[in-house]
This record gives C-alpha cells, structure tokens and sequence, in this order.
C-alpha cells in the first residue's frame, strides 16, 4: 500500500504539466529569450526580419543587397549614354592631344602656345635714323605647331613698364613650326625725336616681353638697342617663315 502524496507535492505536478503543454502547443515567436538562453537563436528559424541594417530586405537600407526594384551591376552607367572618349560627353573628356576650343590638330599641327616657345631678337641694322631688330620665335616642343598674325610687345627696365605703342602692317599667314623651326616679325622705329620730346627720348628698356598670338604668357628676349623714339611707337610686320621679314 502506497502512501498518498501531500497535496503541495500534486499541485506542483499539476502546475508542471500545464506549462509543458503550453510550451509545446504555443507559437514559435513567444520562445524569444527562454531559447537564447538554452543555447539556440533568439530569433526563429523561418521567421522573417525586416529593417535590420545589412539585410537588403528593405528599400534604401545599407547592406549587401541592391535596392529594391533595381539590379546591382558592377561598372554600370548610372545615367546617360556610355561615353565615347571622343568629345565631351556624360565624362566630359577632350580628345588626347586636342586642346578645348583648337578643334583639334590640323595637318601643320595645333596651336602653338607660350610654353611650346622661345624668344629672342636678331638682325639689328639701321638706315639714317631707323632702326631695326627681327624678333624670333622658335618652337622648343617636340610636336609641331602653327602660329598666325602678330605678337603683343612691351618694352621694360627695372623700375617698370617702358611706353610702347605697336602698330601693325602686312597681311598675317599661318606659319607652321616643326620642332626647332621658326617664325619672325620685324620690328623698326626711329631715333629721331617727336616735338614734344628731349634727349634722351623715352627711358632706356633692357627686355622686350613677348606675347605670342592668341596667348596670354609672356616671353622675355634681352633689348640692347636704345630708346624707342616718337613715345614708343614700333612697327611690326606679321609672323613668317621668312627671315627676311618678306
């Protein structure tokens, strides 16, 4: 003959079966904590997480995934036609070796700018009470070059500008310049001094700075050849292949 239970005992028991069933019966969502801490995933198998960063399951979200309703393409243009490489496009590249606005290399070769030039002075004469002096511009680039029409001139010395006042005769051409090739303009002006003027005429320059067509930065030649009378005037011829200045 068993002895019966004390009822404390059976109403533990009891209470022990009922919360065995409810673990066994209720949804998998409600095992959240009591399942970490057994050892398995806070998180049910199955279940489905959204707007956790790196999941890609949600529009806009950091992660590995692509945004939603749109592919990941590696390299893919974002917008625009794919560039050419052969004008400004969606890129905005110039051709190699075209300069912006030049419209490219021609057959005598592109513009030549300041840095692709030298300058000096040679040739001097004069005739009574006109001097003269041909100005050189040579290319020190490795590629050939063209020029077209007159430099901008300006005589200075050490305290600053000397008065010069270019006047421009002939008919310009293009002169095309192969690597250490040349173009001139001749330069004259006169000793004889303007009414208004004393010796010595205008103040003495010792450099002629130089800046060739259609550039901005000037070149410097040495100027041993005494002041520029009637204020400075010089009269220049275009640039040529001529040495002569013809």
């Amino acid at each position: 003959m068993r002895t019966p239970l004390p009822k404390i005992i059976w109403g533990a028991l009891a209470a022990a079966a009922v919360t065995a069933a409810l673990a066994g019966c209720g949804p998998a969502e409600n095992a959240g904590p009591a399942a970490a801490e057994a050892g398995g995933p806070a998180t049910p198998t199955g279940s489905t997480t959204t707007g956790v960063p790196g999941s890609g399951t949600e529009p806009g979200s950091p992660g590995t995934g692509a945004p939603s309703g749109a592919p990941s393409a590696v390299g893919a243009p974002t917008t625009g036609p794919p560039d050419d490489g052969k004008g400004p496009g969606p890129g905005g590249k110039t051709p190699v070796g075209e300069a912006p606005g030049t419209g490219g290399a021609g057959a005598g070769g592109s513009h030549c700018t300041s840095d692709m030039l030298s300058a000096s002075l040679t040739n001097r004469s004069f005739v009574e009470t006109n001097r003269y002096v041909t100005l050189v511009l040579t290319n020190i680039s490795g590629t050939s070059c063209t020029v077209r029409g007159w430099s901008d001139l300006q005589l200075v010395n050490a305290a600053g500008l000397v008065s010069t006042n270019v006047m421009r005769h002939g008919t310009p051409r293009t002169v095309t310049l192969p690597s250490g090739g040349h173009a001139y303009e001749r330069l004259y002006w006169t000793s004889e001094l303007a009414a208004d003027e004393s010796v010595p005429c205008q103040p003495a320059a010792n450099a002629l700075k130089v800046v060739p067509p259609d550039e901005t930065r000037q070149l410097e030649a040495p100027w041993w050849y005494g002041p520029v009378c009637q204020h400075g005037d010089i009269s220049l011829t275009p640039l040529t292949a001529n040495p002569t200045g013809g």
